[in-house]
């Protein structure tokens, strides 16, 4: 059991506000994965991708989460099941055009801005990863962790390379991909959701005018601003949700 919080603004009088409301989504499903935390958020700069062992609550005050702006942001909080307790091992995941070399990668934890990435949570687990990340090695695409979710990311990064649109590159995921998930995804320009062939794991999306956001928990999302005029639903199975700016 995981949790998820993403958050795409279509407002950008919000941006100032991006890291404040994150930080109570993420508040919502922190029970659902003491184990670590992290966060991305994209801004005007590029990509800042922040994550740590341990409590998500005092994860988020240490990097003064709620003084953050941006346009969109993903937030996870994970109970470990498939691999080691490590900042390397938490979410998100970060696959795609790395930016250039920079000393303050040697950080766990921390990537500087710039460069092309792509961005992903996952609640869930999938049970064919191993031989995907085969196939990928043998492309040349190699993994960091022996994390399952690493290697979704690894996956949508090399459809995204090969030509495919966010849209297809997720269909196609859906379609190889074994297991139980609930996935959100973050490119420079685009947030979309999508989850297993049956639904098994938990998703809520909220939309407003302003924003959009996908949740593990209703909770999670009763800060938000204009809340009481969402359109709130749960998405369905192996449907993609996207959205761009």
């Amino acid at each position: 059991m995981c949790g998820i919080a993403g958050l795409h603004l279509l407002d950008p009088a919000l941006r100032e506000r991006l890291g404040s409301m994150v930080t109570g989504m993420l508040r919502g499903v922190a029970e659902r994965g003491p184990d670590s935390a992290g966060v991305a958020i994209h801004d005007t700069g590029g990509l800042r991708v922040r994550k740590e062992v341990g409590d998500p609550l005092a994860f988020a005050d240490r990097i003064d989460l709620a003084g953050q702006a941006g346009s969109r942001a993903l937030a996870h909080t994970r109970m470990a099941t498939e691999s080691a307790v490590t900042a390397a091992h938490c979410h998100p995941f970060v696959a795609g055009t790395a930016p250039a070399a920079d000393a303050s990668l040697a950080r766990p934890g921390a990537l500087p801005l710039g460069g092309t990435q792509l961005c992903l949570v996952h609640n869930g687990s999938f049970a064919n990863h191993a031989t995907i990340r085969r196939r990928l090695a043998a492309a040349g695409v190699m993994t960091e962790t022996d994390n399952d979710s690493e290697v979704a990311a690894c996956y949508l990064a090399t459809r995204l390379g090969a030509g495919d649109d966010l849209a297809t590159a997720l269909r196609r995921l859906t379609a190889t991909f074994d297991g139980f998930f609930t996935l959100a995804v973050t490119t420079a320009d685009s947030f979309a959701v999508v989850r297993d062939p049956i639904g098994a794991k938990p998703a809520i999306i909220a939309e407003t005018d302003q924003w959009v956001a996908v949740v593990s928990e209703y909770r999670a999302l009763l800060g938000l601003p204009g809340l009481a005029d969402a359109r709130v639903y749960e998405p369905e199975p192996e449907e993609v949700y996207l959205w761009a700016s």
